[in-house]
């Protein structure tokens, strides 16, 4: 599932803007250290706050399922837009639902989930897991909305797509 290249290209350039207003702190080097030990972790620019994804193991089995199950009502081609799209309604957060109104279903891919979800990144509020379909690798990225996840955006991981 792609963005529509507008929407796409407005979210590159609020990025590009927000880095050109903002000036990195000089990241120090790292020390050297002694063989068969790994070096310390540095924050990424990315991760301007310093709280970077957790392991996997840390993950709420809840978000998989809701990335899933999400990734299982998309993969349905054969249905109509109306149906398709209230299937996903509920399941994504407004702006991506509003995004997934303007997608035909006959235009995805996939026609099923083909093994289970695997989280790739987690923190308290935030998962991105790969959920295998019968044509390509998903990355879903699952938000917690208090009480439930909800789906950010779905994309194709594109190192991993079935051929």
């Amino acid at each position: 599932m792609t963005r529509p290249p507008a929407l796409g290209s407005v979210m590159v350039l609020a990025v590009f803007m927000l880095v050109g207003c903002t000036r990195a702190a000089p990241t120090p080097p790292t020390p050297p250290t002694p063989a068969g030990t790994m070096a310390p972790q540095i924050a990424s620019p990315t991760d301007l706050d310093g709280v970077g994804p957790t392991g996997p193991a840390d993950a709420d089995p809840e978000a998989v399922a809701a990335a899933v199950g999400f990734v299982a009502r998309w993969a349905r081609p054969q249905l109509n837009a109306s149906d398709w799209l209230a299937a996903l309604r509920p399941r994504a957060v407004p702006a991506y639902a509003a995004m997934l109104a303007t997608v035909d279903p006959a235009n995805v891919p996939a026609t099923k989930v083909t093994g289970r979800g695997q989280v790739i990144g987690a923190t308290p509020t935030h998962a991105s897991v790969d959920v295998p379909t019968d044509t390509e690798v998903l990355r879903v990225v699952c938000v917690r909305d208090g009480r439930r996840w909800l789906i950010a955006t779905v994309g194709v991981r594109e190192e991993a797509t079935v051929r």
